[in-house]
C-alpha cells in the first residue's frame, strides 16, 4: 500500500511515498512531528539504526509561496529515498525577486496523511527560523530529517 506526506513549508508543500520492499515504512510519534534541542539530536543520531530490509519510503517536495511574496521556492531534488532510522538531507533553493528590498518569509509545513507525519522528524530546518533574503539573492535552504522506526509498527501505515 501507499501513503502520502505532504510537507508544507512557507506554502511550501513535500510529499512521502512508501513502497513496499520489505519490511515496514516510518514516521515519528505521538502528537505531531518533533522538533529537537541540539543535545536531543545528538543523542537521537547516535542512536538511530536503519531498519534492515524496511519499506523504502519516497519523500517528495513540492512547494508554493504566497501570491504577495516575491520569492521563488523550489526543492533542489524532487524526492528522497530512505528506510524507516535512515537520516536525510535535502534543500530548497529560494530567490527573492525584489529588486530593492530585502523580504522576510517564514517556512511552514503539512504532512499528509496526518497520521504519517507523527513519524517525521526534522533535525534541522530552514522551517525552524525567519529566512531574510536580500533584493536578488538566492540561497539553499536544508531540511535533515529521518522518519521514525516506530513507523514499522503502525498497521494503519502498512
Amino acid at each position: 500500500a501507499l501513503w502520502e506526506k505532504l510537507i508544507q513549508a512557507s506554502n511550501i508543500p513535500a510529499e512521502m511515498l512508501p513502497s513496499r520492499t520489505g519490511g515496514g515504512s516510518s514516521s515519528h510519534g505521538r502528537g505531531g512531528p518533533k522538533t529537537w534541542t541540539d543535545e536531543e539530536a545528538a543523542a537521537k543520531l547516535a542512536s538511530l539504526k536503519p531498519i534492515q530490509n524496511g519499506r523504502l519510503i519516497t519523500v517528495r517536495f513540492d512547494s508554493t509561496v504566497g501570491d504577495v511574496m516575491p520569492w521563488s521556492f523550489t526543492p533542489t531534488q524532487l524526492d528522497v529515498k530512505v528506510v524507516p532510522g535512515e537520516t536525510a538531507l535535502s534543500f530548497f533553493t529560494a530567490t527573492n525577486h525584489h529588486p530593492t528590498k530585502s523580504i522576510t518569509g517564514v517556512a511552514t509545513y503539512n504532512v499528509h496523511p496526518p497520521k504519517a507525519g507523527l513519524y517525521f522528524n526534522k533535525i534541522q530546518c530552514f522551517c525552524f527560523e525567519e529566512q531574510r533574503l536580500l533584493p536578488g539573492e538566492t540561497v539553499d535552504m536544508p531540511v535533515f530529517f529521518f522518519v521514525d522506526p516506530e513507523y514499522v509498527e503502525d498497521p494503519q501505515l502498512d
